[in-house]
């Protein structure tokens, strides 16, 4: 216990130590901090704007760049669109060309227009909110003319709806973004601290340091305390940027939409929390026990980005099935996937927070994913020490199995 102590000190000081590692921290921390701030800045620099944008006094909600085709039209319309800015259609396209306004419409009858813009666009907010406005003037300009009461029309038309849905389990519409947000961040965490100990492991083989570490230790004090060394740099690194968060959205609380407010306090609840944290942390480790077990097969530092692609490739499938499982929590092949450990760790938890889970299902995927990690643990042990002193050609996978199965 000593020398694994004494090992995992020597591996995380190392680590902390790094500037890389705490100039890269501070600065996620700080992009944290900003965009929990967002809805801050957003008040202080767009508030005063709402009812203008909204048009309160009962106009129109934009101002066009119009040109009426004749005077009727100018009449009639301009009180509810706007007055003309230009006096034919040949002056906007001279206006719009010359950059003077963006774009502009020319009105050419009640149901009719032509929309005049320089660049095209995918979507325009502008020419579909003139459209509606010009759609609605147009109908009432046909019930009045049939003698119909446009007004009363509308109100038949616009009866509100009144309704109200119980969700007996849970919503999976409003923890989606949150779980994309933890998806990403673990994915990221096993892809860097992953490659991070298979290096560090492939460096002392190298460099011959291994010989020396294990005459003086053995090879399972050695990778117990470089995989929890690297395990922890990365739970403390995620630690500090989930406080700036937690900082900034504590601070900014305030200037929340409600119904952003009542999505986490609907869907982060404590026992979603626990199952994150349990299956991201096994997960971690096993992901990092399988690097350093493969970092173990190589002789050279060169070789490491081949030796880890199997498990690269196997990760990344397992971020798709997470990514599927966001939309469809409940298909029968993210139940599957929730109980295979190298892709429960994204798959168990979103299901979880996303649809109802049985307990005994939470269980059994979580007693997979310990026996999974300890039998990963000891294979990485025995590869460690397998290959500790073969420095000739790179070891071949099902011989260190039969090797470990004796």
């Amino acid at each position: 216990m000593l020398k694994l102590k004494t090992v995992f000190n020597f591996e995380l000081l190392g680590m902390v130590q790094k500037k890389s590692l705490l100039v890269t921290t501070a600065i996620m921390c700080v992009i944290a901090l900003l965009i929990t701030t967002i809805p801050t800045f957003m008040v202080w620099f767009g508030g005063d704007g709402s009812e203008e944008e909204s048009g309160g006094d009962g106009g129109a909600a934009e101002e066009y760049t119009l040109v009426y085709e004749n005077d009727e039209l100018r009449e009639s319309l301009s009180p509810m669109l706007g007055e003309e800015t230009y006096s034919s259609e040949e002056e906007l396209r001279e206006a719009v060309e010359n950059e003077e306004v963006a774009s502009g419409f020319v009105v050419e009858d009640y149901n009719r227009y032509t929309y005049i813009t320089y660049d095209s666009s995918n979507f325009s907010s502008e020419q579909m909110s003139f459209e509606s406005q010009l759609k609605t003037l147009n109908e009432n300009r046909l019930f009045d003319e049939n003698g119909i009461d446009s007004q009363q029309v509308r109100e038949i038309m616009n009866q509100p709806i009144e309704q109200e849905t119980v969700y007996l389990g849970k919503d999976a519409g409003s923890g989606t973004a949150i779980a994309f947000g933890v998806l990403i961040t673990m994915y990221l965490l096993i892809l860097l601290y992953g490659a991070n100990v298979a290096t560090s492991v492939a460096r002392e083989k190298d460099s011959r340091t291994m010989e020396l570490l294990i005459t003086s230790s053995n090879p399972r004090t050695l990778i117990l305390g470089k995989v929890g060394a690297v395990g922890l740099t990365g739970i403390l690194q995620v630690a500090a940027i989930l406080l700036s968060v937690v900082i900034g959205f504590t601070l900014n609380k305030g200037n929340y939409p409600d119904v952003l407010l009542d999505m986490l306090q609907g869907t982060m609840t404590m026992d979603v929390v626990l199952v994150y944290i349990l299956f991201s942390v096994l997960g971690y480790i096993l992901y990092l026990f399988i690097y350093a077990a493969l970092g173990s097969l190589v002789s050279k530092v060169e070789d490491v980005n081949s030796a880890v692609t199997p498990i690269t490739f196997l990760f990344v499938l397992a971020y798709f099935a997470a990514t599927f499982a966001t939309n469809a929590p409940d298909n029968t092949i993210v139940k599957v996937t929730s109980f295979i450990p190298f892709i429960s760790l994204f798959t168990m938890p979103i299901r979880y927070m996303l649809t109802s889970v049985p307990i005994a299902s939470l269980l059994i995927s979580s007693a997979i994913m310990v026996i999974t990690v300890v039998l990963f643990a000891a294979l990485s042990i025995h590869i460690y020490k397998f290959g500790a002193l073969n420095y000739g050609n790179r070891l071949r996978f099902k011989d260190v199995i039969k090797s470990f199965k004796k």
